[in-house]
């Protein structure tokens, strides 16, 4: 518990020195005592316009008109110094001091020493000035205590516990955290913070890492605040350890033992608090349920493999067969598939480069007997002509063959005489194995044209997909268990193990894959028994396809949120409650079902 010398009270403000005042400064120091506080500032502003009337980071209250109404207590002492951060710093809380000191100073209001305003104000500066002093009064003023509730649904739980994890991470003794929020944005420094320690795994999403998680709850389970109750204490028993002038040693004492007692007390409730959040969230936690129900899964097939009888284990090892050759029979329609797809896929290339070589001869031939001894650089012989061409269609593939056999020209009534140096300079090249700048520039081109292929194939896919065949379904079902739940880039993982384990001539697209392993898992899962499971599964899966779908819970908790927060309110705040209701959509994803739904009901009306 931290030392009761760091709520002692301070020296009384004091000023000395003289100043001469302007009758302009007379003036204003006149409109202070005359007006509110907005009217002071926006006089000081007139008065001077360069001059700093705010702090950095808000204007200040007015304090005179709180006083009046009863409320001063009530504002926080960083509102008093001009609405400063939660971190803020000594060099900002004096910037604050000095700016209030502009309004409330005895000097300018003329109220005296004791006025209560400027009393408040001292005793801001002083809280906050002092570190000891800051965490202590920050250790009780404007935190929410609250955790989520055992009844939370489940589709809230990460939003919700997520933002009140990262709202107690504030009171962490740890100096390098990071942020517990699904963005994992970086933590700053807690205020009191006394030492080094690991980093905080971010709270993450339903896909996050299990290892991840178990990092997360570790690190909850062992965590360490530095709250300080001395304050709260000193309340709770109504002992002000900042004003005991006159009081006995002995009465001081005994105060402060009570103080220290309560503020005990209150520490580990505030223990409790946490140990309490901590387990909610564990208790609550899918990624927790799930991890629990694998373990109790594999104990029961453990223990059921153990005391299995004679007659249970034949049963197994036939089932294991019957499953074996199921899954035999799924390979080889697998395989076969895959056969037959890349014979039609060799036959059209074998085709393709029959068709080129052919072309090429035949342009050949009639380049060499139209040039003859006249074009210079043309064959010397018929033969030499016929050897050189059957060696490029011998060594070349498709990339390169059609390409040759156009520099040639397109038939025989349209040739391209110049064409017989290409050729004859691509003979020369391969024969040698050096570099052809048209060879290579042919080949980059085939690459170009290949990639273009796939990628039209795959986008028609997505437009128009055909219907699935047995292999298919057999190969998105390993895929699913090959890429469980959870792991990075799943779905784009998924179908290319489908396109490359059959060799598909039009792939299928991650979208495909996504839309027809839902229903694979519901018709499984249907098939089980199982349909809360499947209900769950399947509308995580649907959900990656497309987030705008609103399932009946989201709905109904929109209808709630619109009889709560009604029309007369103002539209923004309005809707920007309904949106934090909901939690699961955005403010304009709720404006637009709400518009879905009023023209419903309209149209409904419109029928009877």
């Amino acid at each position: 518990m931290p030392s009761i010398e760091c709520i002692a009270p301070s020296p009384k403000y004091t000023t000395s020195g003289t100043s001469v005042i302007s009758p302009a400064g007379m003036s204003f120091i006149s409109s202070l005592l005359e007006t509110p506080l907005l009217t002071h500032v926006a006089a000081k502003a007139a008065l001077n316009p360069h001059s700093a009337v705010n702090t950095p980071t808000g204007p200040l209250v007015d304090l005179f008109a709180e006083n009046e109404k009863g409320k001063l207590l009530d504002v926080s002492y960083y509102n008093i110094l001009g609405g400063l951060p939660f971190d803020c710093n000594p060099a900002m809380v004096k910037t604050g001091y000095h700016n209030a000191c502009l309004f409330f100073h005895p000097d300018k209001t003329g109220r005296g020493e004791d006025d209560a305003v400027f009393l408040q104000v001292k005793r801001a500066f002083e809280t906050l000035g002092d570190e000891n002093k800051k965490r202590t009064y920050d250790s009780s003023a404007n935190f929410d205590n609250s955790i989520p509730a055992e009844d939370l649904p489940e589709r809230k739980f990460y939003k919700v516990f997520g933002e009140c994890f990262q709202r107690n991470m504030r009171f962490c003794v740890t100096a390098d955290t990071a942020g517990v929020g699904k963005a994992g944005r970086k933590g700053k420094s807690a205020v009191g913070s006394k030492k080094k320690g690991p980093n905080c795994p971010e709270f993450g999403d339903d896909d996050t890492d299990f290892k991840l998680v178990e990092e997360f709850y570790r690190f909850w389970v062992r965590f360490e605040s530095w709250r300080d109750f001395t304050l709260a204490a000193s309340k709770e028993t109504n002992n002000n350890l900042e004003n005991m002038e006159g009081s006995s040693r002995e009465e001081k004492r005994h105060n402060m033992k009570e103080v220290e007692r309560m503020a005990k007390k209150l520490k580990q409730k505030e223990n409790d608090r946490i140990a309490s959040l901590v387990e909610r969230s564990i208790a609550m936690d899918p990624r927790m349920k799930r991890a629990k129900e694998a373990k109790a899964k594999a104990d029961a097939a453990r223990k059921n493999a153990k005391g299995a009888t004679a007659r249970e284990a034949k049963e197994a090892k036939d089932a294991a067969e019957k499953g074996e050759a199921e899954a035999k029979a799924e390979e080889e329609a697998e395989s076969k598939l895959a056969q037959v797809n890349k014979k039609a896929v060799k036959e059209k290339e074998k085709k393709a480069l029959r068709k080129a070589k052919n072309n090429l001869r035949k342009l050949a031939l009639a380049a060499f007997q139209k040039g003859g001894k006249d074009l210079a650089g043309n064959w010397e012989s018929l033969e030499s002509q016929n050897d050189e061409v059957e060696f490029l269609t011998e060594k070349l593939d498709l990339s390169v063959l059609p390409a040759l056999g156009d520099a040639l020209g397109t038939d025989e009534d349209n040739l391209k005489l110049a064409g017989v140096a290409v050729v004859r300079s691509a003979y020369e090249a391969t024969k040698s194995g050096a570099d052809n700048e048209f060879i290579e520039a042919q080949k980059k081109k085939d690459e170009a044209k290949k990639a273009q292929e796939m990628k039209e194939a795959i986008e028609k896919a997505s437009k128009a997909p055909k219907p699935w065949t047995g292999p298919e379904y057999s190969a998105l079902k390993k895929a699913a268990t090959k890429y469980p739940a959870g792991g990075a880039n799943r779905f784009e993982q998924i179908s290319t193990f489908v396109n490359n384990l059959l060799c598909l001539p039009e792939p299928r697209s991650k979208d495909e894959c996504i839309k027809v392993l839902a229903d694979v898992i519901s018709k499984m899962t249907v098939e089980s028994g199982d349909m809360g499971e499947a209900k769950a599964e399947v509308e995580k899966v649907r959900a990656k396809v497309d987030p705008l779908v609103w399932i009946p819970d989201e709905v109904a908790d929109l209808q709630a949120a619109l009889k709560k927060f009604p029309g007369s309110l103002e539209k923004n705040f309005r809707w920007t409650e309904i949106q934090k209701f909901v939690a699961t959509k955005d403010k304009m994803q709720c404006v637009k079902k709400y518009k879905e739904i009023r023209a419903g009901i309209a149209a409904k009306a419109a029928k009877k």
